[in-house]
């Protein structure tokens, strides 16, 4: 599957607006993300995908807006998802990128493209779009209830998505990597689990919140891996996700989950 990858929808003008600082950490964020969808190009993807949406691609001009606003410092705090929705990430260019939440909270908002092949049952209509994500509703919600602002969230952390591409099957339902027998995906693995690393490494990550049983499991597989002697510290956080079993009170229960990790203390203002 071959995609162009293009560095940068940004003008000279809209890039003047957005000030770098000299340890400005968003260039090389981006230049991994590149990286990643170059390798993936390589991928062979199990037969029942026949759609990839990658709205690191296609929805770049917001997908840089939050690397270079919310990226561009050291994080002590990785939160580690997976892939991109259908009406999230898939619409806006943001990890759990529910539209409301990116827009009205994150402040991130503009053009979005669409992706090479379109499915009529997932419609990328960027901003416009009219359905909600609950899981980034949820997820966004719940900081903004601890946090207040995305400023105290993002002194100490960040959002990652383990791989930028949405996968589905001809009728548009959703695929991910988890659905798939870990023969199937070692070589997905063997691209992802090096960038992830690198990520980790970049923003001298100290803990991973790993949202879900799949980010746990890839993380503590990627550090024993990449980083045997790594003192990074891999916390579970249920996924917000409403298919999940139990989950119509994920908000209560990720907040549990974030005391139990004396988490809090990172988020709380004075």
């Amino acid at each position: 599957m071959m995609v162009e990858v293009v560095s940068s929808f940004f003008s000279s003008e809209e890039t003047n607006k957005i000030q770098e600082s000299p340890n400005d950490l968003s260039d090389e964020f981006l230049e991994l993300a590149d990286e990643m969808n170059e390798d993936l190009n390589e991928f062979k993807l199990p037969p029942a995908v026949k759609c990839v949406y990658n709205p690191s691609i296609y929805a770049r001009y917001t997908f840089e807006m939050y690397a270079r606003k919310y990226c561009n410092t050291k994080k002590k705090i990785m939160f580690f998802g997976m892939n991109p929705g259908p009406w999230g990430m898939s619409q806006t260019g943001v990890p759990f990128g529910e539209i409301s939440s990116v827009r009205d909270w994150l402040g991130i908002e503009g053009p979005v493209n669409k992706p090479p092949h379109e499915i009529r049952e997932r419609p990328v209509d960027g901003f416009d779009c009219k359905r909600t994500e609950v899981s980034g509703k949820r997820f966004w919600g719940l900081l903004k209830t601890i946090c207040g602002t995305p400023v105290k969230f993002f002194e100490t952390s960040f959002v990652y998505n383990y791989i930028n591409q949405q996968w589905m099957k001809s009728n548009g339902c959703n695929l991910t990597p988890g659905d798939f027998k870990v023969s199937e995906m070692e070589p997905l693995y063997n691209i992802c689990d090096p960038i992830f690393v690198k990520i980790l490494k970049l923003y001298e990550v100290e803990i991973i919140v790993a949202i879900g049983k799949f980010c746990e499991t890839r993380a503590q597989k990627a550090i024993k891996k990449y980083l045997p002697s790594s003192s990074i510290k891999i916390l579970y956080l249920s996924h917000p996700s409403p298919r999940s079993v139990n989950n119509n009170n994920w908000e209560q229960k990720a907040l549990e989950e974030l005391k139990r990790h004396d988490l809090l203390k990172y988020y709380k203002t004075n």
